[in-house]
C-alpha cells in the first residue's frame, strides 16, 4: 500500500516542520488495505510510516511548487485536535503531469485530483513511475561525530532521537548507503552540508581518531563559514580539540544520561 495526500493549500507541503490534514478527510478514496487502520486507533497509523507516500496539490493549484509530487516516507504520525499530523522525509520528486498520466494505474480518479483528502491505496507505486523521480539530496536534523570507544552512549542517544522522529546520521544505520562510497568525499558532504546540527562527542579517544578528525574538520569549516550554532560539543572528558574554540559552550556528559542529552537536542531543534 501507499499514502496519497492531495490538498488545495498551496503551501501545505512547503515545510520541513510537521504537516497534516483534517482527520475527517482521512481514508477517502482508499483501498481495502485501510480496513485495519483508523484515526480512532492512532497506534494503527504507525503502519503508514513503513510505506511510501505521495504529497500532491489539487489541479486547481498553480505555481512551480504545485507542479511536483513529493515522494517519501512519513514518520511520527499523530492525531490531535481533529487533525492527523506527521513529519516527512522526502526521497525525491516526480512531475505532476507524470502522475496524471498514470493515475489509473495508481487507482486515482479524475475527481480525486480536485479533492483535498488522504487516501491509502492498495498495492505499490510502480517501479517505472518511480524511475521518473528526481532524487532529493538527503538532509539530516542531526549528525553525530564520535569515537568508536564511545559508541555505547552515542547509540543510546541515536535510538532516543529516532524514537522521537528526528532524522539522524548515525553510521550504524547507514551501512548499505556507505557501502562502496568514497568515505572521505561522502563524510565531507554529510558533516559540512547535510545537517542542521552536528553533535560532537569529545573524549581522548575522539581526539586520536583519523575519521573523527575528518568529520571534525568538515563540521568546523561549516561553522566558521556560516558563523552559526552548528557544532554542539558534548564532553566525556576535558580533552582539548584542535580548532574548537574553548569559548564554545558545551554539555558535560558526565552529568547527563543519553536520554537527558536527547531531550536537550530535541529542545535545540525546537521540538517538544
Amino acid at each position: 500500500m501507499f499514502n496519497m495526500l492531495i490538498t488545495a493549500d498551496e503551501t501545505a507541503w512547503e515545510s520541513d516542520q510537521r504537516m497534516g490534514m483534517m482527520a475527517s478527510r482521512f481514508g477517502e478514496y482508499s483501498g481495502d488495505e485501510i480496513e485495519t487502520i483508523s484515526v480512532s486507533n492512532p497506534e494503527s497509523l504507525k503502519a503508514l510510516e513503513r510505506v511510501q507516500s505521495l504529497l500532491m496539490y489539487e489541479d486547481c493549484v498553480g505555481g512551480p511548487s504545485a507542479d511536483v509530487v513529493r515522494v517519501g516516507q512519513m514518520r511520527d504520525i499523530r492525531v490531535r485536535s481533529g487533525e492527523v499530523t506527521f513529519r516527512f522525509t522526502e526521497s525525491g520528486r516526480i512531475p505532476r503531469d507524470t502522475i496524471r498520466e498514470v493515475r489509473r494505474r495508481l487507482q486515482i480518479t479524475d475527481w480525486e485530483m480536485n479533492r483535498t483528502h488522504w487516501a491509502v491505496k492498495d498495492g505499490n507505486i510502480p517501479q517505472d513511475v518511480l524511475a521518473a523521480m528526481v532524487p532529493t539530496p538527503q538532509r539530516f536534523d542531526v549528525v553525530l561525530s564520535f569515537a568508536g570507544e564511545d559508541r555505547g552512549y552515542v547509540e543510546s542517544v541515536a535510538e532516543f532521537l529516532i524514537e522521537h522522529g528526528v532524522i539522524v546520521f548515525y553510521d550504524k544505520y547507514e551501512q548499505a548507503t556507505l557501502w562502496g562510497k568514497d568515505l572521505v568525499e561522502h563524510f565531507e558532504s554529510i558533516y559540512r552540508q547535510q545537517a542542521r546540527f552536528c553533535v560532537m562527542f569529545i573524549s581522548r579517544h575522539y581526539a586520536e581518531k583519523v575519521w573523527a578528525r575528518q568529520e571534525r574538520r568538515a563540521a568546523l569549516a561549516r561553522a566558521m563559514a556560516e558563523r552559526v550554532e552548528y557544532v554542539l560539543p558534548a564532553r566525556f572528558d576535558d580533552t582539548e580539540i584542535p580548532g574548537l574554540a574553548p569559548t564554545i559552550a558545551y554539555l558535560d556528559l558526565r552529568e547527563l544520561s543519553p536520554e537527558a542529552l536527547g531531550r536537550l537536542i530535541l529542545q535545540k531543534l525546537g521540538r517538544r
